[in-house]
């Protein structure tokens, strides 16, 4: 049986986001596209510049739950602060 690995660059930046229903969502996204094969400046490059209607957040914290992958409608965003 063969396997085959693929490696996908990550340079990912800590994010916390209000979305519409009032939930606290802090967890990592990546600024490296893979459509582009390049790399996001800033995190308001992701909301701003990238025409796709969906973020990926790894890592993330929602409540209780941790360590989620949570794909999130950038519609429902209220704001996005950079985490250091």
């Amino acid at each position: 049986m063969r396997f085959s690995r693929f490696h996908r660059r990550i340079d990912a930046r800590n994010v916390s986001l209000k979305l519409t229903d009032g939930s606290l969502v802090k967890g990592k996204i990546n600024l490296f596209q893979v459509q582009d094969q390049k790399l996001a400046l800033r995190l308001s490059d992701i909301f701003l510049k990238q025409p796709e209607p969906f973020v990926v957040v790894f890592d993330a914290t929602l409540g209780e739950a941790t360590g989620k992958v949570l794909v999130i409608n950038k519609n429902n965003i209220v704001w996005a602060s950079p985490e250091d």
